[in-house]
């Protein structure tokens, strides 16, 4: 076995419709931390939004490290968010994704 296919055991494909999750939270928006502070949902989704994109982007890091890559997005630290809040939504969209998002296990690849 090569390094190649050592690095791409495990691998998963990870499928998360953007639009069908926007639909969810713009239906859920009242239970959202950043609406109890006061955001309204065009200001809310690209915080949304850049919760998915570290997801996706970072998908085996914990947490924790998402949630400190997460309160240091650009799109966070522009709209000022406070760290607390951060937190909050970070952990709603991750629980949503563990509940929301297929997650297809590819465990053997088949070498060439």
């Amino acid at each position: 076995m090569n390094a190649h296919s050592e690095r791409r055991q495990g691998t998963a494909c990870i499928i998360v419709s953007i639009d069908r999750e926007r639909s969810f939270w713009k239906n859920h928006y009242t239970e959202l931390p950043c609406r109890q502070a006061g955001l309204g949902f065009d200001a809310c989704w690209p915080l949304l939004a850049c919760a998915y994109d570290i997801y996706l982007r970072h998908p085996n890091v914990g947490r924790d490290v998402g949630a400190v890559m997460y309160a240091n997005a650009p799109e966070v630290v522009a709209q000022a968010v406070e760290s607390t809040l951060a937190g909050r939504i970070f952990s709603r969209v991750m629980d949503r994704i563990h509940r929301a998002t297929t997650r297809l296990e590819y465990p053997h690849i088949v070498q060439a």
